[in-house]
């Protein structure tokens, strides 16, 4: 749903979960290619939309020239993960490895304007056999070791890999998450921490 306002709103009802997005936030997302723009530009169906504001988004949408810094940001908190998740909270894990594969992959489809977004389509679509196992068997059962061994792969044969992601130390890579505004690994180490001190 779209507001007025100028923040992002949360808002759940039962099992009902609504995220309030504000229109002049995502009208500019839309303009700069931003991927989540992107995925409502492509895929979004309005319910109720009297102001026609998904159409207005569908046309002010243009991609970036390549979604390098996408890519980078999640192959960086990938090789954080493959080598440092083993404190994380399992679930956590779990779903913060798959944002990286998928990012990277729908990032890769943006670049060549066509952008995919559906596991499936993601999996069918990948040249690495790692991305396409944790795709099509994301809400299988695996063991965090399997998880992370996979991602590896996946990190190896699909991104360009730096001494940086093989060398850094936990504390080093919290740093580069802050220089490059890495908000989802940024937000994955603040719930851990949260999380820690809960139970401590």
């Amino acid at each position: 749903m779209v507001n007025l306002d100028d923040e992002t709103r949360h808002i759940s009802v039962g099992h009902a979960s609504i995220f309030l997005y504000p229109w002049l936030r995502l009208k500019l997302d839309a303009k700069q290619g931003d991927l989540f723009a992107c995925h409502l530009a492509y895929e979004a169906k309005a319910i109720i939309d009297p102001q026609g504001y998904l159409l207005k988004l569908k046309k002010s949408f243009r991609f970036k020239s390549d979604y390098q810094s996408e890519i980078a940001r999640a192959s960086e908190f990938g090789w954080f993960l493959a080598r440092f998740g083993e404190g994380l909270n399992s679930s956590l894990q779990a779903k913060r490895i798959l944002w990286c594969v998928r990012t990277i992959l729908i990032a890769r489809s943006a670049e060549l304007r066509d952008p995919v977004f559906a596991p499936r389509l993601l999996a069918a679509r990948a040249k690495s056999e790692a991305a396409r196992e944790l795709l099509s068997n994301r809400h299988g059962r695996r063991d965090d070791a399997t998880l992370r061994h996979f991602l590896r792969l996946f990190l190896m044969e699909e991104t360009k890999v730096e001494s940086f992601h093989k060398q850094a130390g936990p504390a080093a890579f919290a740093r580069r998450f802050k220089e490059t505004s890495n908000k989802v690994a940024l937000q994955t180490l603040r719930q851990e921490e949260s999380s820690r001190a809960d139970y401590n």
